[in-house]
């Protein structure tokens, strides 16, 4: 074997050599990310569990559940900034006997995402198991390996009030005027609050109702729930879209309370402290001395 000869060898040697000591430097699980979609162009979102189907939709620039109720567009655009941009590293495992231990299958799964920009699939995927925190196993819904993406589950619900807009009930702009039916009138006058029967009021719980209103949530969506004939309190209140009233109902056998408003189609869940604070009466609102001074007469205040 001639010098030239043994010269490329050991160059050969070395180049080798320098490939793979320099894949034994390489990072063990360099960040990627999953998916590849753009988060401006989706249009629907679509969320399978085992117990329901979620689906969100973009109507013009608002996003809406599928029958029309408001859905929280922040929330929306957050989980899809999330998704878009949620690293992968490199596969966990490639068997179809793993990828159904970690319940990423069509026969087996936690949830499945589907993503649309108007007629297009841009993203489909099984989300199972979490192998550590605020992470979770994915695979693509056609197959191929599985992943532990940077997310979790949770952030995609388990229901449509997951997705619900919770201030949807809320007074549009200013408050202007507030009435319990049969209880009381007051109106917003250069920013106090005054009977409109010239009646003293607490200024504290005045406030607190007023509080209650302009900061209105809701919890779930209670469509299935049966509601008594007649509400337990009917409120309306005028800000800056006109009047709209809001009719309570206490369902005493499970203490709960269900709202429903004609601005907003659906009933909905609020939390009990809320609604007994909305539910207050007249006498609530007034001075302590001089709710008890009227309650000793008996002499009851003429509703507005």
């Amino acid at each position: 074997m001639n010098r030239a000869m043994l010269a490329g060898l050991l160059a050969l040697q070395v180049l080798i050599g320098g490939v793979v000591f320099a894949w034994n430097l390489r990072e063990p699980d360099q960040p990627g990310v999953f998916f590849t979609f753009d988060p401006e162009a989706v249009t629907q979102i679509e969320v399978v569990t085992e117990e329901a189907t979620i689906d969100v939709r973009k109507t013009g620039e608002t996003w809406q559940l599928a029958d029309g109720k408001p859905a929280d567009g922040e929330k929306v655009i957050d989980t899809l900034e999330k998704l878009a941009s949620a690293s992968s590293g490199w596969p966990v495992a490639t068997s179809a006997s793993t990828a159904e231990r970690f319940e990423v299958t069509e026969a087996k799964f936690q949830k499945r995402l589907t993503l649309k920009a108007e007629d297009d699939v841009v993203a489909d995927a099984y989300f199972g198991t979490s192998p550590s925190y605020r992470r979770v196993h994915v695979s693509e819904a056609d197959g191929g390996p599985v992943y532990a993406i940077e997310f979790s589950n949770y952030e995609l619900g388990n229901d449509n009030a997951s997705w619900l807009n919770k201030n949807l009930l809320r007074p549009v702009g200013s408050l202007k005027q507030i009435t319990h039916d049969g209880e009381y009138t007051i109106n917003s006058v250069n920013g106090t609050w005054t009977a409109a029967d010239g009646s003293e009021l607490d200024k504290e719980e005045v406030d607190k109702v007023v509080r209650r209103f302009e900061n209105l949530t809701v919890y779930t969506i209670s469509d299935d729930a049966e509601l008594p004939d007649s509400p337990t309190a009917a409120l309306t209140w005028r800000d800056d879209q006109g009047d709209t009233t809001l009719s309570l109902f206490h369902l005493e056998e499970d203490d709960d309370w269900i709202a429903t408003s004609d601005r907003v189609p659906g009933q909905y869940g609020i939390s009990t402290y809320i609604a007994k604070d909305l539910a207050l009466k007249k006498a609530d609102l007034m001075p302590e001395v001089a709710a008890e001074t009227t309650a000793e007469a008996g002499d009851a205040v003429p509703p507005e």
